[in-house]
């Protein structure tokens, strides 16, 4: 039997590709809902990318303003969700004086800092003073990848294939890698804590 969570997941899809159906008809309201679901979620994701503020408000301005203006053009979207979440990150991350370029990988910033504080980590109270300290540690460790798989994984509900979409890596790739940052995780937390509890889950796999 489907899993709650996976059910949801799919009448996500099957919703954000109405939507994005409905817009390329020239739906402007469409768009409004697009827009109106995931602005929130667009703009924290960015903030963690880059902390400008005022760059990662324009971003999602263009991103929908482009969409719009190109709908005519635009092609079939199944992830729509990671598909916007991959475009601010391409805008976000791309060097200014570099307009186009035939692989994404070549011109991307690769010093990034993706941030995630330890308060965006449940800790129990009873440890909240260690756990801050402690889980600043267990984040220290961890690559700006790897950060970024872990807040898409787990603060909003990415399958493994729509990570694959937003980073522009393989599926297989993004498991390895999440495979290998859940390990790395609980080795470092199990050789120091016991009694802090976070929201990092054991590793699914995509779908």
């Amino acid at each position: 039997m489907e899993s709650k969570c996976q059910t949801d997941h799919t009448v996500q899809l099957n919703e954000d590709q109405a939507f994005w159906l409905s817009l390329k008809d020239d739906n402007a309201m469409a768009l409004n809902k697009l827009f109106n679901k995931y602005h929130k979620k667009l703009y924290f994701y960015g903030l963690k990318l880059t902390g400008n503020h005022n760059q990662v408000l324009d971003g999602i301005q263009d991103l929908f303003a482009n969409i719009w203006e190109t709908r005519d053009s635009l092609s079939d979207v199944t992830y729509v969700k990671a598909y916007l979440f991959s475009i601010l990150r391409y805008d976000l991350l791309k060097p200014k004086n570099i307009f186009n370029s035939p692989n994404i990988d070549d011109i991307l910033i690769k010093d990034y800092r993706f941030v995630i504080s330890p308060e965006e980590l449940y800790i129990a109270k009873e440890s909240q003073i260690e756990g801050v300290k402690i889980i600043e540690d267990l984040l220290a460790d961890l690559s700006s990848k790897q950060k970024e798989i872990i807040y898409l994984k787990f603060f909003n509900n990415y399958s493994n294939t729509e990570i694959s979409c937003v980073l522009s890596i393989r599926p297989q790739s993004v498991a390895n890698l999440l495979a290998r940052t859940i390990d790395r995780l609980r080795k470092k937390k199990n050789g120091s804590i016991s009694s802090i509890q976070t929201k990092v889950p054991a590793a699914k796999k995509g779908y």
